[in-house]
């Protein structure tokens, strides 16, 4: 699609200048300066469904976050095609600065008190349905099938709203400003706050501290429990990653398999 075509999408009070921005791994990404202000604006993924994205989740959760001041407002959406049109914050997000790390587990905890009416994210049946469409499963994944079996690795838990992909390209500001509500859902604080862990590349202290500083702001995680996600974090990346390289051949996919593979294989001789 090109640029006017993607305008002509749009409320007519939010055309005009689009100056494409460097993206994440699905969407495209655009600053638009229009006669009513600046903006910041998406197309989402062609393959949505397949990696698990619920466009219209997506926008709840990220409604319910602006409401609570946790995200930039909405001010246009169309789920259908994966558009979003969010207002411009003149801010770095924290891969060119890094911020407070017990700032963001304010505002995790935060989010994790409010209310939205969304779907469970069984990181069981996600695992499943990545693994579903990249049948035949190559074996270097197919070996650790009966690992994430075990109930030591599946405890159970209170669900919570959770945005599940909070890294640093998706954390502006000293606010912070949370972006990026693709893979929100209902689900399992550990899990969030093991995401969190392995995006920052957070060593065993900073990850002690972490979920300290979490319980402080008023969550409530385990270290039994933490400990028991890490794994299903590089589980889930690496078939993610092989279903992307399924889908584009990139090979930057292939790069991600492996080093999720790579920490996985980690993780599980730690345990041994």
């Amino acid at each position: 699609m090109d640029d006017n075509s993607l305008l002509g999408l749009l409320p007519s009070q939010f055309r005009g200048q689009l100056t494409p921005l460097e993206g994440g791994y699905t969407n495209r990404c655009w600053r638009l300066k229009a006669a009513s202000g600046v903006y910041w604006l998406r197309l989402g993924s062609p393959h949505a469904r397949l990696l698990g994205i619920n466009r219209e989740h997506e926008l709840l959760a990220h409604q319910a976050a602006a409401s609570a001041g946790l995200a930039p407002k909405v001010r246009f959406a169309e789920p259908e095609r994966g558009i979003l049109l969010l207002d411009w914050i003149a801010e770095h997000d924290w891969r060119q600065a890094p911020g407070d790390m017990n700032a963001l587990m304010h505002k995790v905890a935060r989010l994790h008190r409010l209310e939205a009416a969304l779907p469970l994210l069984d990181i069981c049946a996600q695992a499943a349905h990545y693994c579903q469409q990249l049948r035949p499963l190559a074996p270097e994944l197919a070996c650790y099938l009966p690992y994430f079996a075990q109930p030591a690795l599946n405890l159970p838990f209170q669900p919570v709203l959770c945005h599940h992909d909070i890294n640093a390209a998706n954390v502006l500001g000293d606010r912070p400003w949370l972006l990026d509500w693709e893979y929100a859902a209902s689900g399992d604080a550990a899990f969030e706050l093991a995401v969190i862990a392995d995006s920052f590349s957070l060593d065993e202290a900073q990850q002690q501290a972490m979920r300290l500083a979490y319980n402080r702001a008023g969550g409530r995680v385990s270290e039994l429990h933490f400990q028991a996600r890490l794994p299903w974090v590089q589980w889930l990346t690496a078939l993610w990653a092989a279903l992307q390289y399924q889908q584009t051949a990139r090979p930057e996919y292939l790069d991600m398999q492996q080093q999720a593979l790579t920490k996985l294989m980690t993780l599980v001789k730690g345990k041994e």
